[in-house]
């Protein structure tokens, strides 16, 4: 017998086509059936609109809202329309993923049925759940690959060229997730020490010999604040 039972629903688009084509359109209905299949009620569906197609982080303005309503007499379950539809990049996936878990949020997949956050239990559905994630992945370095191709024609056209970059531009995406989570983690009163190694437990690369130490977390942290300050 189904659970009756309220839940939130989240849909996300990454590109302009979507936005103004059908990307919402075909993820809302995919979350309807899959709760009306299990006798669920949608309270609420958030739309997250990253034009861009960069935002792969926490710094997400719908999700931020949905993970600080869930809970209490509010829903604690959150249907998607896949996994990806989270992120595409593996690491923020998985990172996104435990931030559900350490709130007690569940995520349901409607093409799959698959309750993805407490997949810790069964190495089998994390292993399905990371290839997924992987491949999206690659599909979208497929896209990154092509735009780059495009910088590259325009800096010969053009005569400019670029100097190694700062770590937090040669991948912006990730590197926004960690300044963001970093700060979250801090204004919890979490300490340097503890970040590094919750860190060093991800696939994610320090800046500098590639380990997190608690003086490259500070580093980055304060550098990051200093910049928010001149914004």
């Amino acid at each position: 017998m189904n659970e009756q039972k309220e839940v939130f629903g989240y849909v996300r688009v990454s590109g302009k086509g979507q936005v103004d084509g059908d990307g919402f359109a075909r993820q809302e209905k995919a979350i309807d059936d899959f709760a009306a299949s299990k006798g669920w009620t949608v309270k609420r569906i958030f739309y997250e609109r990253a034009v861009s197609g960069t935002v792969e982080s926490m710094d997400r303005e719908a999700f931020s809202e949905m993970m600080n309503l869930c809970g209490g007499v509010l829903p604690t379950t959150v249907v998607v329309e896949r996994a990806d539809r989270l992120a595409r990049d593996l690491i923020v996936g998985e990172l996104l993923f435990r931030e559900c878990q350490s709130r007690g949020v569940e995520v349901y997949s409607a093409d799959s049925g698959e309750e993805l956050v407490n997949a810790v239990a069964d190495p089998t559905r994390i292993l399905i759940r990371q290839v997924l994630g992987a491949l999206a992945q690659w599909e979208k370095s497929s896209l990154v690959k092509k735009l780059r191709a495009a910088r590259d024609r325009k800096r010969l056209k053009t005569g400019r060229c670029e100097g190694p970059l700062p770590w937090a531009q040669t991948n912006p995406a990730e590197a926004a997730l960690v300044l963001a989570w970093i700060t979250a983690e801090r204004e919890r009163g979490t300490s340097y020490n503890k970040i590094a190694n919750q860190l060093n437990g991800t696939s994610t690369k320090s800046p500098r010999s590639g380990r997190w130490g608690s003086s490259i977390v500070y580093r980055l942290h304060n550098d990051y604040l200093d910049s928010l300050k001149t914004l």
